[in-house]
């Protein structure tokens, strides 16, 4: 059933009128601590530091599943080669600190500050493998 946000869903997973939900762990964090839910799998493609006992989809019996969450940090095309590496710098310097380290493993996020081309090669592969699941499953916008 398609959410708009977690909030909803999450309140009804909570009211038991859903019997689960994915999402991101940061959202359900505090009901997770309490012991309101408890996590299945996790759907990235390795275990993560913030749940090293919970197993992933793939090895819950579905080979190959990977559906990550992911962002990249962007800048206009016509942006000099010094100016991208001096944000990569200030990127990396940033996700380097123990504060920022120990708040993203809290949230279940595995970061990693690689360069443009690291960037554009991840796209383009999560694009292609998408474009496969879409034709795969015959989703259209109808």
């Amino acid at each position: 059933m398609p959410y708009r946000d977690s909030s909803p869903a999450i309140t009804d997973l909570l009211g038991g009128q859903i019997e689960m939900m994915f999402t991101m762990v940061a959202s359900v964090a505090p009901y997770l601590q309490s012991g309101k839910l408890r996590t299945i799998a996790v759907t990235s493609a390795a275990r993560t530091p913030a749940m090293p006992g919970v197993p992933t989809v793939a090895e819950g019996g579905v080979p190959g599943y990977v559906a990550e969450s992911w962002y990249g940090l962007y800048a206009p095309a016509g942006t000099s080669p010094e100016a991208v590496q001096r944000l990569l710098g200030a990127v990396r310097k940033a996700v380097a600190g123990e504060s920022f380290k120990k708040r993203v493993e809290e949230e279940g996020l595995v970061v990693t500050a690689a360069g443009p081309q690291e960037l554009a090669t991840y796209v383009a592969a999560e694009r292609a493998r998408w474009a496969k699941v879409v034709r795969d499953a015959r989703i259209t916008d109808n």
